[in-house]
């Protein structure tokens, strides 16, 4: 695809993955600060991560490095996206937090978007982090839930790469202690003291402008290389 944009726009075109921009965004523009192993987990629809090892982003063989979200963790029989079930991002990401969401509401809880399961447009996951930020009781106890689940798992990564640097990224993490400090209480729980006392954990600081700046340093980078 890339050879077939270069060749029809006639300058040189490079497709990389969102999660990727993002992290090389946040590691040459966000709150990277010298440290050159991090995990950087993206809290979107879905969930992934993007890899830097010894200062360098880590793609895999195929460049398919990082696909988190997939790795089969719960006995569930929701069907992720990718068709199987089980994956982290069937509990643990922004389209869980919507199923999650509409389910209660529909089973009788309360939110300020309650009357928004009647409307012809559905609501989306903008509406739900602005619901949490404005301390929608429910939208904010869903989050936590998703938190704990997912620094469970981010314990493991973490017992895994002994990261100096872990940052929370995403649309998700606009929910900012909401999501963080739940996640920070797994770790604690689940990983290794020996190894997560040696790792940091923030918020992504580009937000949702991470993927743009990541990409546009991924461009500059890959014109220099050449």
């Amino acid at each position: 695809m890339a050879d077939v944009l270069t060749e029809k726009l006639g300058y040189k075109v490079t497709i990389d993955n969102d999660t990727r921009a993002m992290t090389y965004g946040e590691y040459m523009q966000g709150c990277v600060k010298g440290e050159k192993n991090i995990i950087f987990v993206n809290v979107s629809w879905g969930l992934g991560i993007g890899i830097i090892i010894d200062g360098r982003i880590y793609t895999g063989k195929s460049g398919f490095s990082g696909e988190f979200g997939h790795v089969s963790a719960y006995e569930n029989e929701i069907i992720c996206h990718c068709g199987k079930k089980g994956c982290i991002e069937t509990e643990a990401s922004g389209s869980a937090l919507h199923r999650i969401l509409l389910e209660r509401i529909r089973n009788g809880e309360n939110s300020i978007l309650s009357d928004r399961i009647s409307s012809e447009d559905p609501i989306t996951l903008d509406e739900i982090i602005a619901a949490v930020n404005k301390e929608d009781v429910l939208c904010i106890e869903i989050v936590e839930e998703i938190g704990q689940k997912l620094g469970k798992q981010i314990a493991g990564l973490i017992n895994i790469f002994n990261p100096e640097l872990v940052i929370i990224g995403g649309t998700l993490s606009l929910t900012g202690d909401y999501i963080t400090q739940p996640i920070k209480t797994a770790i604690r729980k689940y990983s290794l003291n020996l190894v997560n006392k040696d790792s940091v954990i923030l918020t992504s600081k580009l937000k949702d402008k991470a993927g743009i700046v990541g990409a546009c340093m991924l461009a500059r980078s890959r014109m220099f290389e050449d």
